[in-house]
């Protein structure tokens, strides 16, 4: 594997947890072709045993639980692995399955311990015992059953699988602990007259599985973290930066309000996604009065940190503006001479400012050049564009005269829903390089009206998602609605 481009996320950790990581990775990737190993070698003692022993005998059903056990796991591998749970689950796997196999090697030991089988001999083998009751002519002689080589050779295959995965120290130290154990325990309950050279032999071989499988671990993690300090020494300025831009990230997700709120008989739901470390999409809502609700969408041009740090302020002045007024026109006026005040270079902000008056059953809103919202009539499901806009913040001087008509007033209503976007929504694209388009947004929301803003807001993300199928994201994305109950 080429740990190039997988050091950039195992350097955000710590060496030991980055190194945790790699080889947890490396186990949910081999686990997979195990369980496939399994089922063929299940199915195979299944025809075996069935054919011996019959479809009533321990094995058979014991090998048959194997199998359908396998069935399920790889059926619903996704959901029940993950790279946070792999490493406590292998184990629990690994043990259990060795358990079990040994609890099957007991039972058939005691099923077939202390069979009598009946010979007429003139002299008595030795290590037999001799049923005194029998006639002169015949002995009865008990061939004892040693099926703890069974228990050894299971023991042995939990070894081998040791060595396949990749384990701690501390866990190869117990795992081989176990394998090592069991068969003595089961051989002094079940069976103490066994062969000790079985044992000897067996405690010799998982004694050097256990040296190899410690020492590649040891040479292992030796050169992950060679290489993990290595990478760091060479690519220091690149991860100072990388995480100078993740810790800006959590920042300014943090100044997003919360994504599910109601406030008064208004209920909104919304969510941002940067396409980079940190964007240049923001939304945010304020309760102006007891009656009076106001919602805020805007979307910087470009994303990065130029964006990031424009958006910064603009977060800013918007909450200093609101304290004087409440007026969309005159709070986007405003926001407009703070952007052509400050900025040297050209950027611009598309925005939209929406009062939402639940006393007057209105929403008065202004368009600062940014994408038409929806509204969603509540009652007979109907679909409008709200298509008025005005100029684009920090474009001109004056973004909207007072001849102009760009100021919107609309009634809403209860059951009504608004829906504002950002333009990496409608532009999201697929591997083929499509857009996801208007006609799908509004297609999603003529077919989906009656739904709560998060069943429409997680409803569309799915879409997204679906459409693109997880390609890589070129622009921000932020989906706000608001509804009124």
């Amino acid at each position: 594997m080429d740990l190039s481009t997988a050091f950039e996320r195992y350097v955000k950790l710590e060496k030991h947890d980055a190194y945790a990581l790699y080889c947890d990775e490396k186990n949910l990737k081999f686990l997979k072709p195990f369980f496939v190993g399994v089922l063929f070698i299940s199915f195979i003692n299944i025809l075996v045993s069935f054919f011996e022993k019959g479809a009533l005998s321990v094995e058979f059903i014991f090998y048959c639980i194997i199998f359908v056990c396998g069935i399920l796991s790889l059926f619903y591998y996704k959901k029940l692995f993950n790279i946070s749970n792999i490493r406590r689950v292998l184990i629990y796997l690994l043990i259990s399955g060795f358990l079990l196999f040994t609890a099957n090697a007991v039972i058939n030991t005691l099923l077939e311990k202390n069979k009598e089988i009946t010979i007429v001999t003139s002299e008595t083998p030795p290590k037999v015992k001799t049923d005194t009751n029998k006639t002169k002519d015949e002995t009865s002689i008990t061939v004892k059953t040693d099926d703890t080589r069974n228990i050894l050779s299971y023991s042995f295959l939990f070894c081998i699988v040791i060595l396949l995965f990749k384990f701690s120290r501390n866990e190869i130290i117990q795992l081989y602990s176990l394998a090592l154990g069991i068969p003595l325990i089961a051989d002094l309950i079940f069976d103490s007259d066994t062969d000790t050279g079985n044992i000897l032999i067996f405690s010799v071989l998982t004694l050097i599985l256990f040296f190899i499988s410690y020492s590649a671990e040891s040479k292992r993690r030796i050169k992950f973290i060679k290489r993990y300090n290595q990478y760091v020494k060479s690519n220091y300025e690149t991860i100072r930066m990388k995480n100078e831009l993740d810790y800006a990230r959590q920042i300014q997700l943090s100044m997003l309000p919360e994504p599910r709120i109601k406030i008064g008989e208004l209920e909104i739901a919304a969510k941002s996604l940067p396409a980079m470390e940190v964007g240049g999409d923001y939304f945010d809502y304020f309760k102006l009065s007891d009656t009076e609700t106001g919602v805020f969408i805007c979307d910087v041009s470009g994303h990065g940190v130029a964006s990031a740090l424009m958006l910064s302020g603009l977060r800013s002045s918007m909450h200093l503006v609101l304290e004087d007024t409440k007026n969309p026109r005159e709070i986007f006026e405003k926001l407009n001479r703070m952007i052509r005040k400050t900025q040297s270079r050209k950027m611009f902000v598309t925005a939209i400012f929406a009062v939402i008056n639940t006393g007057k059953n209105t929403c008065s809103l202004f368009n600062a050049g940014h994408l038409p919202p929806y509204k969603i009539d509540g009652k007979t499901g109907e679909l409008f564009k709200i298509k008025r806009h005005g100029v684009t913040l920090g474009a001109i001087d004056e973004i909207a005269p007072d001849t102009a008509d760009s100021d919107v007033c609309i009634d809403f209503m209860k059951g009504d829903k608004l829906v504002f976007y950002t333009d990496g929504l409608s532009e999201a694209t697929n591997h083929a390089r499509k857009e996801f388009g208007f006609e799908r947004i509004e297609k999603t929301l003529s077919e989906n009206s009656e739904r709560t803003p998060d069943e429409l807001l997680t409803l569309i993300t799915e879409e997204v998602n679906k459409f693109t199928e997880n390609s890589e994201q070129h622009d921000d994305l932020t989906l706000l609605i608001v509804s009124r109950l």
